[in-house]
């Protein structure tokens, strides 16, 4: 075949290229097929380079090492940032659960580095860099400062020791593959909320009526997010009853009182009976309207004071007060969420003549140098006993009208307990009465140091002159383990001391809210045998603080 053969046969195959072309587009209108004709043919033919895509000029942030770096980074500052703000409640949380100061720091570590790297890749990020950049920051916020203590923490006193290298090796490289699970979850996650985020954006543009789904699930989130919080600091079940409903005439008439009161809650033995309470109560004009909360900062410390209706009706008359020491972690609001209810359950007693119109004051004892100080004056510098009695108190007095010593009580939760008992045994001369519910008796030493024995009620009960001997109660759940065996031996270290009056009370369930709430109203309702239904009276005064 020549060259005027080929070039013949590779014009029939543009030629039939060209039919087949325009059989496939549609039919060009009246105006185009007129320029067509008008126009001249070459100017028909599309110009390659005018109808190829326009390249694009890559932007410097899309380019694959700049996201990487920008990820890494993201991830280790918000890590950094998340802990400044959040690891101390963490680790407090954690510590709350059981776990020593340790493992709640390193819990607290391993927690927001996930979060961070969940948080980054979800907005965006890379997953491997988003992983590196969380285990650098698990480094520099745990390994590197547990280095430092374990070369600053001493060995136990009286027994010899020798340096085990293994462990300075072995233990940071456990550590380290916790934070590679860890933050490799974070990121896994982040990538299902990317793209869960992806789906509704894309659902909310082609659809109409698609915001539907997202404004749905934002009301939810709106309604839940406060019961979510409540389940967790205060257990589910706290939220499933109300002590709210003021007690009426009509039942103290009929000796009943509300619910609470009816439960069979009052304890054997108690001076007089609920009948006879409820009657005394009818004659005090306040009884029957709840109190109020009011708020006071010493020192930079806030407290909150429940305020008994009584007090406004009663100008004249001097009041009983009890300070309710919160648990760790915690605050002052912790005695007025659904777990505690404490106001309610005041307004309850109070109205059925079962406890005076009592001040109930609710401070808060969290460290400066370490949350947990466990109401005392701890080894780092915290000085949260010292507040208590030498600021709180003595404000406290002065602001509202009070009966003073003979009729100042302290009780507290779990950790609050054990200040509770240990602030009474170590200040007999400002507190006459005190509670624990769950707590426990023997003082820390990373949190007391070489002052360990001294913040021990187990230990300094032997110290306390009979004359200066106050009530205790104490109260625990029947399967709460650890603290329950604690308060078998320490209430027969006071038995073993003849210490009277000791009320020991054992309630059904474990470390929690609905023990702690039973051994409160146990507790107040005890108090209020000790100390009368009218104790602001002057023949009160120096015959009912038994």
């Amino acid at each position: 075949m020549g060259y005027d053969d080929g070039v013949a046969r590779m014009r029939r195959l543009l030629d039939q290229m060209s039919a087949e072309v325009a059989v496939l587009e549609p039919p060009a209108s009246a105006e185009e097929e007129g320029a067509g004709a008008a126009a001249p043919a070459e100017e028909r033919v599309p110009d390659p380079v005018a109808t190829a895509p326009t390249a694009r000029r890559p932007v410097p942030w899309s380019r694959p090492w700049v996201r990487s770096l920008t990820s890494t980074v993201g991830v280790g500052l918000l890590s950094v940032l998340l802990w400044r703000l959040f690891g101390a409640g963490i680790q407090g949380w954690a510590v709350g659960l059981g776990m020593d100061d340790e493992r709640g720091a390193l819990m607290g570590a391993l927690l927001i580095t996930g979060a961070a790297a969940a948080a980054v890749v979800a907005g965006g990020g890379g997953v491997r860099a988003a992983r590196l950049g969380g285990v650098v920051a698990f480094l520099a916020i745990q390994v590197g400062p547990f280095l430092v203590r374990g070369s600053r923490t001493a060995t136990t006193e009286g027994l010899s020791a020798h340096l085990r290298l293994r462990g300075w090796i072995l233990q940071p490289l456990g550590m380290l593959l916790l934070a590679v699970l860890v933050v490799s979850i974070g990121a896994a996650l982040g990538q299902l909320v990317r793209s869960d985020l992806a789906g509704v954006y894309r659902a909310v543009r082609r659809r109409r009526g698609g915001w539907a789904g997202p404004a749905v699930f934002l009301l939810f989130a709106i309604i839940a997010a406060g019961p979510a919080m409540t389940a967790v600091q205060d257990g589910p079940i706290s939220a499933l009853y109300d002590y709210s409903t003021p007690a009426t005439g009509a039942a103290h008439e009929a000796g009943g009182g509300p619910e609470l009161a009816a439960g069979g809650l009052a304890l054997p033995g108690a001076p007089g009976a609920a009948g006879a309470r409820a009657g005394a109560a009818d004659t005090l004009p306040g009884r029957e309207r709840p109190g109020h909360i009011e708020s006071f900062t010493v020192d930079g410390r806030p407290s909150l004071v429940y305020v008994p209706g009584d007090y406004a009706a009663e100008p004249t008359r001097d009041f009983p007060v009890v300070y309710f020491l919160h648990g760790y972690p915690g605050n002052e609001d912790q005695w007025i969420g659904d777990g505690a209810q404490l106001p309610h359950v005041l307004d309850q007693l109070i109205s059925t003549g079962e406890l005076p119109p009592v001040l109930a004051v609710m401070p808060d004892g969290n460290g400066q140098a370490l949350s947990d100080a466990e109401w005392g004056n701890s080894r780092r510098g915290d000085r949260v006993e010292d507040w208590l009695v030498g600021r709180a108190v003595p404000e406290v007095d002065h602001r509202y009208r009070t009966l003073g010593t003979g009729f100042r009580a302290v009780a507290g939760l779990s950790s609050g307990g054990f200040g509770a008992i240990n602030l009474a045994l170590r200040h007999p001369d400002v507190f006459r009465w005190a509670a624990s519910y769950s707590g426990f008796f023997f003082g820390r030493r990373d949190i007391f140091g070489a002052d360990q024995p001294a913040n021990s009620p187990a230990l300094i009960a032997s110290h306390v002159p009979p004359v200066a001997r106050m009530p205790l109660f104490l109260g625990t759940g029947d399967t709460d383990r650890v603290f329950l065996a604690q308060q078998s031996a320490f209430v027969a270290t006071l038995h073993d001391l003849g210490w009277l009056p000791v009320h020991e009370d054992l309630v059904a369930g474990g470390h929690g809210w609905e023990a702690w709430r039973l051994e409160m109203v146990h507790s107040l309702q005890w108090l209020g045998g000790l100390w009368g239904s009218d104790p602001g009276t002057p023949q009160c005064r120096t015959s009912c603080n038994g």
